[in-house]
């Protein structure tokens, strides 16, 4: 038996919508860490500082990762999701326009940082559910799941290279602003796609990690 081909899995109903949507939001996981270290260490001149920041997004991301899990267990992605990206996007254009210029304060960023990660929607648990609900047979589920793996590794090495683009035309600051606008448009086209299921959860996410939120 050969092994089904990623078109097969893309040509699914409905997958490459989904896909395409997890895929934007996602790049904004491979944007936002980086640039928003630069951002930090421009406004408040200090690495230390900047690190420090950085700490307390990764440690919000981490430690309640399996609350955010729950919650897309409990009210499925449709009405989880939104509030979760619109807040994660909201705390992101607030650090980027803080630190648009130098001088911030590093327990104001730090609570915003902390915040922000805090409320880190995982699209990646999402999509691979998904893949579960819209890929029947196991052998092209099994490739879906390596198409979204390969995409998803791509995201993590393609992202830092946009950072460095839009840092030498613009800022660190306007890379952060990127990232909000990423997972906005990600999250919102994702939830609105036919492959996310109305009126009841999709399957467990289980809890996401800083890798792959």
């Amino acid at each position: 038996m050969s092994t089904p081909s990623y078109a097969a899995v893309l040509r699914v109903p409905h997958a490459r919508r989904a896909f395409a949507a997890a895929l934007t939001g996602r790049l904004s996981y491979g944007i936002a860490p980086l640039a928003l270290l630069l951002a930090v260490k421009d406004a408040t001149g200090s690495y230390s500082a900047a690190g420090g920041v950085m700490a307390l997004f990764g440690a919000a991301s981490v430690l309640l990762s399996p609350a955010r899990a729950g919650l897309i267990d409990r009210y499925g992605p449709r009405r989880a999701l939104p509030p979760m990206a619109g807040l994660y996007a909201v705390l992101l254009t607030v650090l980027a326009l803080v630190t648009w210029r130098p001088g911030a304060s590093a327990l104001v960023l730090g609570v915003l940082a902390t915040a922000a990660g805090a409320c880190t929607p995982p699209l990646g648990p999402v999509m691979r559910t998904l893949w579960s609900d819209l890929v029947p047979d196991r052998e092209l589920l099994r490739r879906a799941y390596s198409l979204d793996g390969v995409a998803e590794e791509l995201l993590y090495v393609t992202g830092p290279l946009l950072v460095g683009v839009v840092v030498t035309a613009t800022g660190p600051a306007a890379a952060v602003l990127a990232g909000a606008v990423l997972i906005a448009v990600g999250a919102g086209a994702l939830v609105t796609s036919p492959a996310v299921p109305r009126g009841r959860p999709v399957h467990r996410t289980g809890a996401d990690g800083p890798a792959a939120p």
